[in-house]
């Protein structure tokens, strides 16, 4: 479709999802995150097979250097069309007694902090096409409690909350904020027993794909999700309706014999 992309958090998993379902589609994708060289490099080799993809380091808790990555965005390009932020990080789970909170702080920083950042700069330069869609990555704790930590919980509310408040105040002037609220979903971070479990949440008995939330994101993005603005919507395959359940199959007796 060739539009300019940026994702955040976007050479490993739901971000390197998203970038590649992008590129697929033919737009141009600018990937960010923070990770060392070896490992970006490798990433970025490795989309570059789907499409036109850069990529700018950026620690997106500084303000700083998230205003350079949308400037580095705009002048490659000419333009940002779309913005996922999809970087963040869980922090320790831990009873909040004995909760660090510089861990907690560092939580929010990244996801709720980095979020705002981004946007700032992105949105500076959607307005001036009056068009442009801001695609929030939140998450069911940011609508349920559950073992996360409490930096996470507080981190995934504010997006929540920033969607919503960032759409009142852009649509006028052409743009379009949305979010998405994943599940559990199946990256590096989670070990076979926690993929396990955290299958049993989910309707489909398994946990969410990467690829699944990718799907999500740029379902959002296109001019046929227009209608959509200023709400989040659950990627979640039904956790946070049905968290708990049993979903294995189940057989109706229609009392046909």
């Amino acid at each position: 479709m060739d539009r300019v992309v940026i994702v955040t958090g976007g050479t490993s998993g739901i971000g390197q999802a998203t970038a590649r379902k992008f590129l697929k589609n033919g737009d141009r994708v600018v990937v960010v995150s923070n990770d060392p060289k070896e490992k970006a490099d490798a990433a970025i080799e490795q989309l570059k097979q789907y499409g036109e993809v850069s990529y700018h380091f950026c620690n997106i808790t500084s303000r700083e250097e998230c205003e350079k990555t949308v400037q580095f965005a705009a002048e490659k390009y000419g333009r940002v069309d779309i913005l996922a932020n999809v970087a963040g990080v869980t922090g320790k789970r831990q009873p909040f007694l004995d909760g660090d909170l510089d861990d907690t702080i560092k939580v929010i920083d990244i996801n709720l902090m980095g979020t705002i950042y981004m946007s700032l700069f992105a949105a500076r330069e959607m307005v001036k096409r009056h068009r442009g869609v801001i695609i929030n990555v939140g998450s069911i704790c940011g609508y349920l409690a559950n073992s996360e930590a409490i930096g996470y919980h507080v981190s995934k509310g504010g997006v929540k909350m920033l969607t919503q408040a960032l759409a009142r105040e852009l649509t006028p002037q052409g743009l379009r904020v949305v979010s998405v609220a994943p599940g559990w979903v199946n990256t590096g971070l989670m070990d076979q027993k926690a993929i396990e479990y955290g299958g049993k949440l989910h309707m489909k008995g398994r946990v969410v794909e990467p690829d699944e939330i990718a799907n999500v994101i740029y379902l959002l993005s296109l001019d046929e999700a227009s209608a959509i603005n200023g709400t989040t919507v659950m990627a979640d395959d039904g956790y946070t309706v049905f968290k708990g359940l049993n979903m294995k199959p189940q057989i109706v007796d229609d009392g046909k014999q």
